[in-house]
């Protein structure tokens, strides 16, 4: 009888912890596999149409960020694109260019056979906040994102997406 009151007193602790964490927590918005993706509003192609990345919602995506001045991403936004489109992978890719010149943006295209329809160059207003917003300083990243908007991996290779994907 003299344990029965502790007994009771831990049960009722316990049942009302589990009840705190059940399964209605929703994802939360960040830039780490497991986050919700932050939308990414009012990018603009060459020929001047403009998406948000929350219209391409149901699709998988994968973003790159990259900049022609960075070799490695550059190469990378190169190889991504190739694999995506000889595999015939049913991924949207979307590019965003941090180049200052929008000249060197657009001849880097060219000189790469990129379909410029999803490759967007930032323009100076928006990015300092991108450029922050996904900690690109420490170098340039790019993010698998699934249907529902998750991210499922970042920083890709093109082997590893070619994993992925098969």
């Amino acid at each position: 009888m003299k344990y029965l009151k502790y007994f009771l007193i831990a049960g009722i602790a316990i049942i009302s912890l589990s009840s705190n964490t059940s399964g209605t927590s929703s994802l939360s918005e960040g830039i780490y596999p497991g986050n919700l993706f932050p939308d990414i509003k009012n990018l603009e192609n060459e020929s001047g149409t403009k998406i948000n990345l929350s219209d391409l919602k149901g699709q998988k995506i994968l973003v790159n960020f990259w900049a022609a001045y960075d070799a490695y991403s550059h190469k990378d936004n190169v190889l991504l694109s190739h694999v995506i489109e000889s595999k015939n992978y049913p991924v949207q890719m979307i590019s965003v260019s941090f180049d200052k010149v929008e000249s060197v943006f657009e001849r880097t295209l060219k000189m790469d056979k990129i379909d410029p329809s999803y490759q967007f160059l930032v323009k100076n207003e928006t990015s300092s906040d991108l450029f922050n917003q996904f900690r690109l300083e420490k170098g340039f990243k790019n993010y698998l994102i699934d249907e529902n908007g998750v991210i499922i991996a970042m920083n890709l290779t093109a082997s590893d997406l070619d994993q992925i994907l098969n």
